[in-house]
């Protein structure tokens, strides 16, 4: 089946969480038969040169702005898959907004069968601007739309009621060696609503060593902090997605801090596949995929006492640490293997042409 997919950012120019599990789930869909074109944004001279398995169409903008660059970006491609509809079979648009609209449009003009895949902060964060509101209504009620976990399919029927919706998570690969390590690991951009202070603090007065994986606008600043509170804190700053698994094989407890948006985080499951332990926050999808007590511990938003007391816990029991990271692995073998994510897409793209036909 010839799919289109569709993502505003794509590796090497923008290494975000959607944007690795594209990359990822492109070439896994290729490799098991489906022909795939990947739809994104231009970044003209910066640009490499693409030796993916699948086809990748840059498409041209005008980055002026942020804004400029998203809405020529919207245009152009718009008029590609107008283009270029009569050559695929289905259309999967990676964020409902602005992409899900730009499916539903050549929907309308073509008869093209598309959905969309909410990936968190395209809903969370955006769903209170009327305009972007609007758009993701009229998406959310005309075709299939995909939502990480259940706490996130909740949460986008409260919204929009009449949505369609199913649930299918990231896949991820699962690494033949477990880690084995002595660190705490935290791997994501350093931003407000990633929480990372909240960590720091909870480890003040640790001997334990911390590894930061990522880079963002408040690294200066959470660099500063580190310093101030006495913490063992590594900044490693941004690493490609393949290079991830060597700080996890240093590692023996993930935490996810986060206070806000979260989908479901390509670095927390590449953890638990690694069989590591994960403390982290009840945000979004993650509560669903974190058991707590079973493959790690989940707890408030911004609760820095039970950040604390619970990695302290994993840190101090080897036996804990290994049970639950035994369990962790055993979790995303079942649930996020590439075999489990491309046979699910594979069923979703068959209902949705055989209705279209």
């Amino acid at each position: 089946m010839h799919v289109g997919i569709l993502v505003k950012e794509f590796p090497p120019n923008v290494i975000g969480g959607t944007e690795t599990q594209t990359r990822r789930m492109a070439s896994e869909l290729q490799q098991r038969g489906h022909e795939i074109t990947v739809y994104t944004k231009s970044y003209g001279d910066s640009e490499p040169h693409s030796d993916a398995p699948f086809d990748l169409v840059r498409i041209p903008n005008w980055r002026y702005s942020d804004f400029t660059s998203t809405m020529t970006f919207v245009l152009a491609v718009t008029i590609y898959l107008l283009r270029d509809s009569r050559q695929l079979d289905v259309l999967q648009c990676m964020m409902i907004y602005p992409n899900g609209f730009v499916g539903y449009i050549v929907s309308l003009a073509t008869g093209l069968p598309y959905f969309a895949w909410i990936r968190g902060g395209d809903f969370y964060f955006m769903k209170e601007n009327p305009a972007k509101r609007w758009t993701m209504k009229r998406v959310a009620e005309d075709t299939l739309v995909l939502v990480q976990a259940e706490n996130i399919r909740a949460d986008v029927r409260g919204e929009f009621p009449d949505a369609r919706l199913a649930v299918l998570g990231n896949g991820v690969d699962i690494p033949a060696e477990m880690a084995d390590g002595d660190a705490v690991i935290y791997v994501g951009r350093l931003k407000e609503q990633k929480g990372v202070e909240h960590l720091l603090h909870a480890m003040e007065g640790f001997d334990d060593r911390l590894l930061v994986v990522g880079d963002g606008p408040r690294r200066s600043e959470l660099e500063s902090l580190a310093v101030s509170l006495g913490v063992n804190a590594e900044f490693v700053g941004e690493v490609e997605p393949e290079a991830v698994s060597s700080y996890l094989l240093e590692s023996r407890v993930f935490v996810l801090p986060s206070v806000a948006g979260e989908g479901l985080p390509n670095a927390m499951l590449e953890a638990m596949a690694h069989g590591i332990p994960v403390v982290a926050t009840d945000v979004a999808g993650v509560g669903n995929v974190v058991e707590n007590g079973e493959t790690g511990f989940v707890v408030d938003p911004g609760d820095r006492p039970a950040l604390r007391n619970r990695l302290k816990s994993l840190l101090d029991d080897e036996k804990l640490r290994s049970r639950m990271g035994r369990q962790a692995r055993e979790y995303v073998e079942e649930r996020h293997s590439w075999d489990r994510i491309e046979s699910a897409l594979s069923a979703y793209y068959e209902r949705l042409t055989s209705s279209s036909g």
